[in-house]
């Protein structure tokens, strides 16, 4: 895998989309434009941002994960350009937005569960993974499920681990289910969302994500869910503050290629299997 391009692009709140080699994977398709007003049932946000993106980017995904039915998460647009030929790994949550969709290649998952799959010769592990979306048990009860995912990619005996946190904040559930893990990539939703609200804050603050850090131990950092909705009350700078060269900086729409922060003194993937 040493001899792939590993390249990342943030089109804006949870959407992003991951490529290793020809492999495509990208998350939560919400593409709305720029001041749409969002209904979050107990509040209303606004999109402060311009989604970043042409339309080839959405072609030829192999992967996309969707981690719950929020309307800052996924939309009628993103929705479209999930092609039915894409394999689809969701929370159960989301099951209303494919009632008139093929489910041939759609998996709904619950926490735990792992599912095995290939494509174009890379070997694939999926793994939902526990999130807690509220800082006290009612608002996490209120915001519903989410799934976080851990993804094992194989390929010519080298693997690249990756974490996608989801929606969470520091709770023992999800650091009990990350423990002894070690992520190359660690993709975190940020932002602070609902940090002025009841239960809030119902995403990670620079603050919350030292814990997930401390235990996943990862070579990159690429923090997303932050800036583009009014929800988002946390600006990206108190992460940047830590002044860790883990962390990348970039901004939507901007493409990163990982392979200079992923092989830095030869690290970045995991043993040989």
């Amino acid at each position: 895998m040493k001899n792939l391009n590993i390249d990342f692009k943030w089109i804006g709140a949870s959407t992003w989309i991951l490529k290793v080699g020809d492999l495509k994977i990208a998350c939560d398709p919400i593409l709305c434009d720029i001041n749409t007003i969002i209904d979050l049932k107990f509040f209303k946000a606004k999109r402060r941002t311009k989604p970043q993106f042409v339309n080839s980017d959405f072609e030829n995904i192999d992967i996309w994960l969707l981690t719950h039915n929020h309307s800052d998460h996924i939309d009628e647009l993103g929705m479209s350009k999930i092609s039915s030929s894409s394999k689809v790994y969701s929370h159960k949550n989301i099951k209303p937005w494919f009632a008139n969709r093929s489910l041939e290649n759609v998996s709904f998952m619950d926490w735990a569960d792992k599912i095995h799959t290939n494509s174009k010769g890379y070997e694939i592990e999926i793994e939902a993974i526990t999130c807690v979306h509220g800082s006290n048990y009612i608002s996490a009860i209120l915001c519903g499920g989410v799934n976080g995912y851990w993804i094992k990619i194989r390929k010519d005996g080298q693997s690249l681990e990756i974490y996608v946190t989801g929606d969470t904040i520091n709770h023992s559930k999800m650091k009990k289910h990350i423990k002894g893990r070690k992520a190359d990539i660690l993709i975190p939703n940020m932002g602070g969302g609902g940090l002025d609200k009841f239960g809030g804050p119902f995403s990670y603050t620079a603050d919350l994500l030292k814990d997930t850090v401390t235990i996943t131990r990862p070579s990159v950092i690429l923090p997303v869910h932050h800036t583009s909705f009014s929800l988002f009350k946390e600006p990206i700078e108190e992460l940047y503050k830590w002044n860790d060269d883990r962390i990348i900086e970039f901004g939507e729409g901007q493409t990163i290629n990982l392979q200079e922060y992923l092989f830095k003194n030869n690290t970045g993937f995991t043993s040989k299997i």
